[in-house]
């Protein structure tokens, strides 16, 4: 029988990535995918071939994070939503377009993905029927593949 690991994804942000927005369960609803970047065009001849511009490519990773405490929690790691560090500051500051650091398995501080919060840029996170909260994210980078995904 394969030999499962459960990973969380962790987020780091701020003045030299100082701040650190530990997601306490896995990414629910996720998907990984990649698109031509904005200006990128194809066209077809009259005779059926075809041509394409081709600008870059982004690659984007969208879920939901989950059972967001009001406050941290040690058992399961997570960020709360409340505080200058808590995810409510998390997607102030992101919204703002500064960079931030996606590490898919918070165990591995060595394996990141720079990236751009692409959603939500705006609107009220989804309440979860324990009175927690769930955030719908999408993050966007020009460089790496989001595998595992």
């Amino acid at each position: 029988m394969p030999n499962y690991r459960i990973t969380y994804p962790m987020i780091k942000w701020g003045a030299a990535f100082a701040n650190t927005l530990h997601v306490g369960y896995w990414l629910d609803n996720v998907n990984a995918w990649d698109e031509p970047r904005a200006g990128s065009e194809t066209v077809q001849s009259p005779s059926g071939a075809e041509d394409a511009w081709d600008v870059g490519t982004d690659y984007y990773l969208a879920g939901d994070i989950t059972f967001i405490p009001t406050t941290d929690t040690a058992d399961p790691l997570a960020t709360g939503w409340d505080g200058t560090t808590g995810v409510r500051a998390f997607l102030a500051w992101a919204r703002d377009k500064n960079l931030l650091r996606f590490y898919p398995d918070a165990t591995d501080a060595t394996t990141h993905i720079d990236c751009y919060l692409v959603e939500p840029m705006q609107g009220p996170p989804q309440p979860e029927p324990d009175g927690r909260r769930r955030v719908q994210f999408k993050i966007r980078n020009s460089s790496t593949p989001f595998d595992g995904y």
